[in-house]
């Protein structure tokens, strides 16, 4: 114990990225939320000396290179927000680290592909990758540009160039891609060096297949897709690489069977499946068969998620981190899992949320994303052997204290158990002036991790409710499946019915309401002003849809799109629960906010329910922001997004007016 103590004391901030601050009588300033938080996508080294980060400076996240011998840090690349933006990092072997990049391409008159079906709207998302050296040298795009036989430039034929499906343990200086070079939709498999860009093609596309998988060697082992753009099919591939079609519907759900990674002789598959249960779990396959082998981990309540965290050298399963009410771990090795709480009990202010966000080779050293009970999202650098934490960045160091989200099941008017999560000010006592926080996607789900937004109203004197309204993923597919068909139905009512509970329990003022969402969320917050408007004195949309005929339309541009658009609504529907057909009807005021080159809900969206606001004078603010995405990726967006939130609650929600 005594050394534990040690270690305490020897605790070293890493200088510019950690940070305090003392609790003040005002509240911060709207923009100290809106910072994007220092790093993100942290990857340790093989060897574990040094870790390659994206951090954040100048309005994005830029590749930085941490080294611990030296405790010095420098940028390897930097991004250019009006180009291009930095998705992840990983280190290739301990000289070479690859990154993904991604840019938001809008195609003008004249342009290859422009008459594509799928790039009709104009824009697409390219993702490509840069080799660096750890010392900055030999920055290198990979995949050298293509062309067809004709001379005709494909880069528009393939999109996602950053798909790696194998590092290639065996050769460092390589790495196995799929790309959809030579047709648009089914993709090839290539070997590239990643130190000269050479590139081999090892073997051609199948008119099936759109994800290929191999082993840390890089042979195939078994490949997925669908036919006829619907139908799920499975193969397995032997050692002379011919393919065998499996029936691996027994293990499928709503959603199919998700592999996770294989075995290091190639020979087994993990997988996350339903095997014949409501909820997902975590099963061992044999890939020549499609039998499962043995199941790793179920659970009757929650989904199992998919962040199963294997060794790095032998490829067994370590510990997979799945979400219940908060994140859960459950561990396949017991010494490992002993030096991991030794490290949650050391670290400062006992966060009650510690993930795993990387590991070297040997699994000496890790790289732990704490928060919860109070503190702020915080990376640290664990050595259990020598007992040493290295805080490397801790998120929002300008405020104070921070506030929890607590779990919660409310009832439904049909009955439903609905799942959600609430945070009331720190200050003052109940009932509250209230927001509610509905998540996107819509079949995605929230949970107790810190959100920038909530900090931000609470620090206003507001509660928040976030629900996970019927069709919210990670509860099974008996929950999943009860919001289909169901936008601005049933779903709509669980987030209303959340409202009540929350006056029920004296939370929240009900006559001080505002919903308050993004992408379906948006939606969510629009619906409720046509049709609930007497709930809510304001309404604020970011991204949100309003015009589901022509989400349709766009969601059928995409591959796979019909099983998409089969979840939303169907026939007459669609209109009757479309924000953009119902502007007459909308009772309060409306903040919109959209990015113009959103790719997940168009732009059009939005301008389209502005200029009928327009025409029907209804109140309203409209803010569109200028190479904006779906994400608020860019730090000057998410500050303009909540100084214009905090000003129009100020004026709708806080003000002491009468609606």
């Amino acid at each position: 114990m005594k050394a534990w103590v040690t270690s305490r004391r020897i605790l070293i901030t890493w200088i510019g990225l950690f940070g305090c601050c003392v609790a003040v009588a005002e509240p911060p300033p709207a923009a100290s939320f809106g910072k994007l938080p220092p790093m993100m996508s942290v990857n340790l080294s093989p060897d574990g000396t040094r870790a390659v980060v994206l951090r954040a400076l100048n309005d994005s996240y830029h590749v930085t290179l941490l080294d611990f011998k030296t405790r010095k840090s420098s940028m390897l690349m930097a991004a250019k927000p009006d180009e291009f933006l930095f998705n992840w990092c990983r280190w290739a072997n301990n000289a070479r680290i690859v990154c993904s990049f991604r840019s938001y391409i809008v195609m003008r008159a004249g342009q290859t592909g422009v008459a594509r079906r799928s790039y009709r709207d104009g824009r697409t998302v390219m993702t490509r990758l840069l080799a660096v050296n750890a010392d900055g040298s030999n920055v290198l795009q990979l995949v050298p540009p293509a062309q067809s036989r004709s001379g005709r430039d494909l880069v528009w034929n393939s999109p996602d160039q950053s798909t790696v499906i194998s590092w290639l343990q065996d050769e460092p200086d390589h790495i196995l891609m799929q790309i959809a070079r030579e047709d648009r939709l089914f993709p090839s498999i290539y070997k590239i060096n990643i130190n000269n860009n050479k590139m081999q093609r090892v073997r051609r596309q199948h008119g099936s297949v759109v994800r290929w998988y191999a082993d840390r060697r890089g042979k195939l082992r078994f490949a997925t897709g669908r036919r006829n753009n619907l139908k799920p099919v499975v193969f397995a591939i032997d050692e002379k690489g011919r393919m065998r079609e499996m029936d691996m519907s027994y293990l499928a759900g709503i959603n199919v069977p998700e592999p996770l990674g294989l075995s290091l002789d190639g020979k087994h598959s993990y997988v996350a499946a339903n095997n014949g249960a409501d909820t997902m779990g975590i099963f061992r396959i044999n890939v020549a068969t499609g039998e499962v082998v043995d199941t790793l981990y179920t659970n009757t309540r929650f989904d199992a998620g998919r962040r199963l965290i294997r060794h790095p050298r032998t490829g067994e399963p370590v510990v997979l981190e799945y979400l219940e009410a908060s994140l859960r771990h459950h561990w396949f090795d017991g010494e490992l899992e002993a030096s991991y709480e030794r490290a949650v009990a050391v670290l400062p202010g006992a966060p009650s949320t510690v993930s795993i966000a990387s590991v070297d080779r040997e699994w000496n050293r890790v790289v732990l994303r704490a928060e919860g009970n109070g503190t702020f999202p915080t990376y640290y650098l664990y050595d259990d052997a020598a007992k040493t934490l290295l805080a490397l960045g801790r998120s929002y160091s300008d405020l104070g204290h921070a506030v929890s989200l607590n779990p919660v099941v409310y009832e439904a008017r049909d009955g439903q158990m609905i799942p959600a999560y609430y945070a009331v000010p720190d200050a003052g006592e109940g009932p509250f002036p209230t927001v509610i926080l509905p998540h996107g996607g819509p079949y995605a789900r929230d949970s107790d991790r810190f959100d920038y937004r909530v900090q931000f109203l609470v620090s206003r004197g507001i509660a928040v409710l976030k629900p996970n309204y019927r069709g919210s993923a990670g509860y099974g597919d008996v929950y999943l499946a009860a919001g289909f068909d169901q936008w601005g139905l049933k779903m709509q009512d669980d987030v209303i019915d959340g409202l009540d509970w929350m006056v029920e329990q004296g939370i929240a003022d009900g006559d001080r309401v505002c919903i308050v969402g993004g992408s379906y969320g948006g939606y969510v917050a629009l619906v409720a002003a046509y049709k609930t408007p007497e709930r809510l004195r304001c309404a604020v949309s970011f991204a949100g849809v309003t015009d589901l005929p022509e989400l349709v339309k766009h969601q059928l541009n995409f591959r796979f799109g019909r099983l998409a658009v089969a979840r939303i609504q169907g026939g007459k529907s669609r209109s009757e629960n479309s924000p953009l057909d119902h502007v007459d009807e909308i009772g309060v005021p409306l903040l919109i906010v959209h990015g113009d080159v959103d790719r997940s809900v168009m732009i059009e969206q939005s301008r389209t329910l502005v200029a009928a606001l327009e025409e029907a004078g209804k109140p309203y603010r409209y803010i569109e922001q200028p190479n904006g995405d779906h994400f608020l990726s860019l730090e000057s967006h998410r500050i303009e997004f909540l100084e214009a939130l905090d000003e129009f609650l100020g004026e709708h929600l806080l003000g002491k007016s009468g609606r």
